[in-house]
């Protein structure tokens, strides 16, 4: 259970700090509310009073039906030393950002390429086709909404939006504009035309997609790099690092409290904490626990019943009626719990794809607390896989990457509505058995051996076949 965050704050900071340093310029229209709500998570009355502020200061101009624009026009100059100081003010994370797309990014297109087929690939790509002569930035915008549009294809809730936060953070526009600095100079030869990414994809060749891709942000990771150094010298009073700057929230819907309750006791039924045909502590019991109040709890208990997962009776209290064979149609009648499980489906698509390069780089580090993992494991009511992935993100340098496995994560947390144990053991199924063997194989110093072993059974078509979207697609 955690606090719900704060957004405003967070939406508000971004957009005051994309029109100072000039990513929004004096006159550009801000994205409509409804797109600000899905790429930030936030609800329509949080953009609303972001809109408001930013008005208020004189930032943009709003009218009613039509688009927020901006409206602050600053000294050329002072913009740009605003921009500098606040790229460096943020050089450490935006450094790992585009090391983190480079592990990432290359994987989600490929796998989507081969997931959606050839013709929406062609669709995807369609505007960048018909930007092929036009000045660089409209092209390399055109790239960037074909490589969204590649994504969506996917049918993966979690793809694009990945892509969208990492792209704000890596600061791509400020890039883009200064790209005349000699830093820039090979990438600038080499990817001038943004077109050799259709060139790739129409090639059908996952592995190829992955190679051009990988080759692409690692000499742009490279060239940042040097371009922030030239920077620093430029600047005449050294900026202060703000360290973490990174931030991704993927989950939606989850803005009432007692929703939260209703997935905890979900998923306390599901790993044998609450079995099946026994009672769940009284009410005054869980607001004491979840220190919220009686009606709080007694919305979520209703929310159980109204899902199949209890039933409650006058004086008696709140029975586990899990084996019923109706609490995961109901579920799936119920709009909050559709989207978590279309999450929790696009989560494992997700994680078997850019699980293996977060085991490459966490294996070593691993080794140490292998067999403390596997007591772990053969604790009873451990959830193996849970486990595993906890380690793996502690064990990240990147924290970019780090957010985004904890997120992914946390996700799969809450996919046991169709996952449950009679006899609340969790030790004797074949995907755990599989966690042990991996930690088995990290122990005899086979640290590869951890992304095949605790993922093949999830989802034997991670390598980009469309069985690997179908379920979500269905859905």
């Amino acid at each position: 259970m955690e606090e719900k965050r704060t957004l405003f704050e967070y939406l508000y900071k971004n957009l005051r700090e994309q029109i100072m340093t000039g990513y929004l310029k004096y006159g550009d229209p801000l994205p409509s509310m409804s797109q600000l709500c899905e790429n930030y998570h936030v609800g329509i009355r949080t953009v609303k009073d972001v809109l408001a502020a930013l008005k208020k200061e004189g930032l943009i101009h709003t009218e009613e039906r039509r688009p927020s624009i901006v409206a602050y026009q600053p000294d050329c100059e002072v913009q740009k030393e605003h921009a500098i100081r606040s790229v460096l003010e943020r050089r450490h994370t935006i450094l790992e950002v585009y090391k983190t797309m480079e592990l990432i990014m290359p994987r989600l297109f490929a796998f989507s390429m081969v997931s959606c087929g050839g013709e929406k690939v062609s669709l995807s790509f369609r505007q960048l086709k018909q930007s092929s002569k036009k000045e660089i930035t409209v092209r390399w915008k055109a790239s960037s909404a074909a490589l969204h549009n590649l994504l969506d294809a996917s049918d993966n809730l979690l793809f694009r939006d990945a892509f969208t936060s990492l792209e704000i953070c890596a600061r791509v526009p400020f890039f883009l504009e200064f790209r005349k600095s000699p830093a820039f100079s090979a990438s600038y030869r080499a990817y001038k035309d943004p077109l050799w990414m259709l060139e790739a994809v129409n090639t059908g060749d996952p592995k190829e997609v992955r190679r051009c891709f990988q080759t692409m942000y690692h000499a742009i990771a490279g060239d940042v790099k040097q371009y922030m150094e030239e920077l620093s010298v430029m600047v005449p009073f050294p900026a202060e690092e703000e360290k973490n700057y990174y931030y991704w929230s993927p989950e939606k819907g989850r803005d009432h409290y007692y929703m939260q309750i209703t997935r905890d006791l979900i998923d306390k039924i599901g790993v044998g904490t609450y079995r099946d045909g026994t009672f769940l502590p009284s009410e005054a019991a869980l607001a004491e626990e979840y220190k919220v109040s009686v009606s709080t709890i007694r919305k979520a208990v209703a929310m159980l019943n109204k899902c199949g997962f209890c039933h409650t009776y006058n004086v008696k209290g709140t029975q586990v009626t899990l084996f019923n064979d109706d609490a995961t149609v109901q579920c799936m009648k119920n709009k909050v719990f559709k989207i978590d499980t279309l999450l929790y489906l696009s989560g494992l698509q997700f994680m078997a794809v850019a699980v293996w390069p977060a085991a490459m780089l966490t294996a070593e580090s691993m080794k140490g607390e292998a067999r403390g993992l596997l007591e772990k494991i053969e604790q009873t009511g451990a959830v193996p896989l849970d486990l595993i992935m906890h380690s793996m993100a502690e064990h990240l340098s990147l924290r970019p990457f780090q957010v985004i496995l904890q997120e992914v994560s946390g996700l799969l947390h809450w996919g046991y509505y169709y996952s449950f144990y009679s006899d609340g053991s969790t030790q004797t199924n074949e995907l755990n058995r599989r966690c042990r063997k991996a930690m088995d194989c990290l122990l005899e110093g086979g640290g590869r051996g951890i992304c095949p072993s605790a993922f093949a059974l999830l989802l034997p078509c991670a390598g980009g076949g469309p069985g690997a979207h179908g379920s979500v697609r269905a859905l």
